[in-house]
């Protein structure tokens, strides 16, 4: 059950909302439909539902609000725009992932696969997916979490007629099984099809709440859609013909006038009648067998009027089906060249007299509109696609489609029936329901994040590379310290490459998130959730202190062979440079993580890891210089010295050797600008949560 009450956007400075005092109810086991023309205001009502946008106004599931809602994934499926993950992650990755930060068990990601129909392309990357393929991706994304709720943007778009239909009969079945639907489509004879309730929005405003059936009677009206790179032309031209036509149509044609009217609509009586009256003159017939002729020549007339007619109204309703639109279009192509050639073939007279016959029916008068949608396209109210090929082929207009509609036009012309829903329909596979919500694994969700795309491997293998060749150069060199030749870590370069390279994985952590944001349903493009960023902080780590114990081995190996046993440094001196290289490196994706999350961004982030040692350190070693600061310098000393007359302890040897560490000029920078990051990410989580 959706309840939206009084939602309007915060509008720009000078402009109006874009939705405004929008209500409404969503009701359970019906599927709402939003429709309207494009710009009326549909994907933003949707958003300021979902309070994804800024805005005012009250909007209810089940009677709750959306911040009231622990995880909204379990109880609402969201489908908006573009699948949101990674394009190099494989479909069934990416539901995993989402299936641990939701609460779901793995299997469910079969589940849903199964029921969309992408099991054979469960091991595809988003990024290699149709657009058909993609949407149907969404929507198993959406039923992933078991929800009560579906918001559907434009759920068919992309998608071939047969699809389409598929998508019908399972968004029918959800809302049979008791869901509520809420969906958005443009196309009117598709809402007719699909909904059970229209809601007609027009400027950000709601014009009707009307059922289905009174929707498709009072509000749908006939339009020809029209394609050709002369539109504009095209559209002048009707609009004459309209301006031309309209004396014509005004007072009625006398009596006496009324043969030659009829003459010109038949075309082909005119010369029979002008002959017998010559006749007539000429021989000195009786009145009594020009009588005679004139009843017979009208009785004909009359029979030939209603046979075009007959035929007119039939193809009228032929072109009324959906089936047989494509067959229209080149039938009335095909007439409309034959009547302006000339051709006397029996199917083109045929099709001719009964497009003239309809023409006539239907006179351009003041109910013609031409709306201009772009450059090259038109879209023709009031006259039938027979008329408008005609008189584009008459002016010389070349038109690349030409295709009858159906569009919502407000309340002004009616249909006299409704567009039944397809009985061809197959109900979709029944999707199982789960259990009671289970809880949610952040660590799990983002070790699959990390693991589940190469650009990560990637890092890691470069910087190894990047590693080994650097520092078997600096031992041929000479004249480095144990550290820089064991990190590659040149004396001009503000970190070694397993310092960047895990900076770059911490700062992909968050960044990957708002670039491609998978937990866009929840209110943010990142939900602001410790638990989620403690999974981040430890994933970090460990990946970190890996990619650290890889670069010494590597390293010292590499160093052992080539070098010599001189450029290894000594046993003894293994365990603080280890520490040191693992301190490094996980304080330096730390803060890359932690500048993404404040920045939202990638790159930023590894420009503010970057600057640590470019800025920070000196900075640090300044303050070091001043009296007041210079004694906490020895500090790790002093307690060292007052320790030596008692026997040392673990704790005590990892107490010393983390002083030790934080007594460097870089590490005092990193956590300095850690403690900075921190309580910008704080302030910015609260800052954004206000705002909800």
């Amino acid at each position: 059950m959706i309840q939206a009450t009084g939602l309007t956007s915060t509008p720009r400075r000078n402009h109006r909302p874009v939705i405004d005092d929008l209500t409404f109810e969503a009701p359970p086991g019906r599927v709402t439909a939003l429709a309207g023309a494009p710009g009326a205001g549909k994907t933003s009502a949707l958003r300021l539902l979902l309070q994804l946008d800024r805005g005012h106004g009250a909007a209810f599931f089940r009677g709750r609000p959306l911040h009231r809602i622990r995880r909204p994934a379990r109880e609402i499926g969201v489908l908006l725009d573009d699948v949101p993950g990674h394009p190099g992650r494989t479909a069934r990755a990416h539901l995993k992932m989402l299936g641990a930060a939701v609460g779901v068990p793995a299997t469910r990601a079969d589940v849903v696969l199964d029921v969309v129909g992408l099991t054979e392309l469960a091991d595809e990357r988003i990024g290699n997916l149709a657009a058909g393929m993609e949407r149907r991706l969404g929507l198993a994304t959406a039923l992933l979490g078991d929800p009560h709720t579906l918001v559907l943007d434009a759920p068919t778009r992309g998608l071939s007629a047969r699809e389409a239909v598929w998508m019908h009969g399972l968004l029918r079945q959800f809302a049979g099984q008791g869901g509520a639907v809420l969906v958005t489509d443009r196309n009117s004879e598709s809402i007719t099809r699909l909904a059970d309730q229209v809601l007609t929005l027009e400027g950000g405003r709601l014009v009707a709440d009307q059922p289905v059936e009174e929707f498709a009677r009072t509000r749908l009206r006939p339009r020809v859609a029209v394609l050709s790179p002369l539109a504009g032309r095209l559209a002048a031209v009707l609009e004459e013909e309209a301006r031309a036509a309209e004396p014509a149509a005004g007072p009625p044609s006398p009596p006496e006038a009324e043969p030659e009217v009829e003459a010109s609509v038949d075309g082909a009586e005119a010369e029979p009648e002008a002959k017998t009256q010559a006749e007539a003159e000429a021989g000195g017939a009786t009145e009594a067998e020009a009588g005679t002729e004139a009843e017979a020549k009208a009785e004909a007339k009359a029979e030939a009027k209603a046979e075009a007619k007959a035929e007119a109204k039939a193809e009228a309703k032929a072109e009324a089906k959906a089936e047989a639109k494509r067959e229209t279009k080149a039938e009335a192509a095909e007439a409309g060249a034959a009547a302006a050639d000339g051709t006397e073939g029996a199917e083109g007279a045929e099709e001719g007299g009964a497009g003239s016959a309809e023409a006539a029916e239907r006179p351009i008068d003041g109910r013609l509109s031409v709306v201009k949608e772009d450059e090259t396209r038109i879209s023709v109210y009031g006259l039938p696609c027979a008329a408008v090929g005609e008189a584009a082929y008459r002016h010389g207009i070349v038109v690349h489609r030409l295709v009858e509609e159906t569009a919502d036009m407000g309340p002004e012309t009616a249909r006299g029936d409704t567009a039944a829903r397809d009985p061809r329909v197959i109900p979709p596979r029944v999707l199982p329901r789960l259990p009671l919500p289970g809880p949610a694994w952040p660590l799990r969700y983002e070790l699959r994040r990390a693991t589940g795309v190469r650009t990560g491997w990637l890092i890691a293998v470069t910087a190894l590379v990047a590693s080994l060749v650097g520092s078997v150069l600096l031992a041929r060199a000479g004249g480095a310290g144990e550290l820089h030749r064991i990190t590659a870590w040149p004396a001009d370069v503000p970190l070694p490459p397993v310092a960047v390279a895990s900076g770059l994985l911490g700062a992909l952590a968050f960044g990957e998130e708002f670039r491609y944001p998978a937990l866009a349903p929840a209110r943010d493009t990142v939900p602001r959730r410790l638990s989620l960023l403690v999974a981040k902080l430890l994933v970090c780590a460990v990946g970190a202190v890996l990619l650290s114990f890889a670069v010494l081995a590597l390293d010292g190996a590499a160093l052992l062979m080539l070098v010599g046993g001189d450029a290894v440094p000594l046993p003894g001196d293994w365990p603080l440079l280890t520490a040191s290289v693992c301190a490094l490196a996980i304080g330096s994706g730390w803060a890359g993580l932690m500048a993404a999350a404040v920045f939202r961004s990638t790159a930023l982030g590894l420009a503010t890891l970057l600057a640590v040692p470019i800025l920070a350190v000196p900075v640090v070693q300044r303050l070091m210089a001043e009296p007041s600061v210079r004694s906490l310098v020895g500090l790790p000393h002093r307690l060292r010295a007052e320790a030596l007359d008692r026997p040392h302890s673990m704790v005590d040897r990892i107490l010393a050797l983390a002083l030790r560490l934080a007594s460097q000029p870089v590490g005092q920078a990193l956590v300095l600008s850690l403690a900075v990051l921190l309580c910008a990410y704080a302030l910015t989580g609260l800052r954004g949560r206000a705002r909800q």
